[in-house]
């Protein structure tokens, strides 16, 4: 087995030629015998199917057969042609890295397109067939608009809130999630759609701190502590004022319920004040 991906031709050398059980597979690849039927049913290799050659079928896909349609003409599982696809390349593939687009490029938008959307490989089979990590294809695949979820912005978002429009709501303060929400959008998609557009984000992503309102008329903008310190010596000016409006109006009262005998009653005006008082 090289690498991780054992030779097909060899499978079917040992069940088609030499009879071997299907329960001894896993044990000549030096793994369990539950792994060497899982590698038998993979590659769709059993003693009543006819051996097909791997270079045979990796020679019609580079010839730009379609999977699927090489799996109508060998009678073979969809899943099994990707996957002796992959292992004819997991066993030649060079693990050289490419600069991305350019005419080295092993996996260039046409052919990621269709291999992805057409043929349905995934994204650790395309990684075995071009020679690349899987993290590069993902990387392309939201390059390329190509992946339905993340990473990378949703193509139709694009079209619907343009670079200007974004950046006139991100100016305004609004977070990724708000206006998302007003776009059916997620924030996640918002932020990659801010990437795409090379608008630079807030710090922290925080929305910006608009100003502070002015204080109502007559009221100035001191510390609170300042604040505090006045209400507080208002309150006590008030206490002193009551408790010296309630003594002398305690004096009044006591005049007029109880006169001194050798003053004279009280006078109108003291009268008024003391009706007032009441």
């Amino acid at each position: 087995m090289e690498g991780n991906w054992p030779d097909p031709d060899r499978l079917q050398h040992w069940i088609h030629e030499q009879g071997m059980p299907a329960g001894e597979v896993g044990s000549r690849l030096g793994l369990s015998r539950a792994a060497g039927y899982r590698w038998l049913q993979r590659y769709g290799i059993a003693a009543t199917t006819a051996p097909v050659p791997q270079e045979q079928i990796a020679a019609r896909w580079r010839a730009g057969t379609p999977a699927d349609q090489l799996a109508i003409e060998y009678r073979l599982p969809i899943d099994a042609v990707r996957d002796r696809l992959v292992a004819a390349a997991a066993m030649t593939a060079s693990r050289t890295y490419y600069v991305l687009g350019s005419s080295a490029d092993p996996l260039p938008q046409d052919v990621l397109r269709g291999w992805y959307l057409h043929d349905r490989f995934s994204v650790s089979q395309i990684a075995a067939l071009a020679g690349v990590t899987a993290r590069q294809v993902r990387y392309r695949l939201a390059r390329y608009h190509l992946s339905g979820g993340r990473p990378g912005p949703n193509p139709l978002l694009g079209r619907r809130l343009s670079q200007a429009m974004l950046t006139r709501l991100y100016d305004e303060g609004l977070t990724c999630a708000q206006i998302g929400e007003r776009f059916g959008a997620s924030a996640e998609s918002i932020r990659a759609l801010l990437a795409a557009y090379g608008i630079r984000r807030r710090t922290n992503g925080r929305r910006k701190r608009t100003a502070e309102a002015a204080p109502p008329p007559g009221m100035q903008k001191c510390p609170i502590n300042v604040r505090a310190a006045q209400a507080i010596a208002t309150a006590r000016d008030r206490v002193a004022k009551a408790r010296r409006l309630t003594a002398h109006a305690r004096t009044l009262c006591q005049i007029a319920v109880d006169p001194d005998p050798g003053e004279q009653a009280p006078g109108p005006a003291l009268v008024d004040r003391q009706a007032g008082l009441r």
